[in-house]
């Protein structure tokens, strides 16, 4: 296997990570009462930041929203890792360390704060970006093992 392919399999988890992550986002559909009370009281409680007036509630969606766009933009990186890697290697892993790091960081946050799909996703990227890297350094050293014999 070919470390491009990890990255590109990366993208696509990412994808699909994002886009459930906006499905969710955007259905926030409540179960019970209780649940009604909270979000009303996040509605509705504001309070002033930086010369601004926001609700929790506000914080809560600009956040989502947030999440969202980094997601999609990871996904791209992954994408665009991956067309570097199958060029040169070595210029791929610095990155491609920087992405496990998110990557990892991400499904930290997702086993202490969320649920099953997140936690299986970032735990799946993290997988494709791990094997990427274990990839992308033996073609690193094929590669200069070609140049220097």
């Amino acid at each position: 296997m070919k470390s491009w392919r990890c990255f590109q399999a990366l993208a696509v988890i990412l994808a699909i990570f994002t886009l459930g992550h906006t499905v969710g986002t955007i259905s926030s559909i409540t179960n019970s009462p209780d649940e009604g009370v909270v979000i009303n009281t996040m509605r509705t409680h504001s309070f002033p930041v930086m010369g601004f007036h926001r609700s929790y509630w506000e914080f809560y969606r600009g956040f989502s929203i947030t999440i969202t766009v980094l997601l999609a933009v990871l996904a791209v990186i992954a994408w665009q890792l991956g067309t570097i890697a199958r060029k040169n290697p070595g210029t791929a892993l610095p990155i491609a360390v920087t992405v496990l790091a998110g990557c990892a960081a991400d499904a930290i946050v997702s086993w202490l704060y969320f649920f099953t799909a997140p936690m299986v996703l970032s735990a799946a990227a993290v997988i494709c970006a791990a094997v990427g890297i274990v990839l992308l350094t033996r073609e690193r050293t094929a590669d200069r093992d070609i140049t220097s014999g």
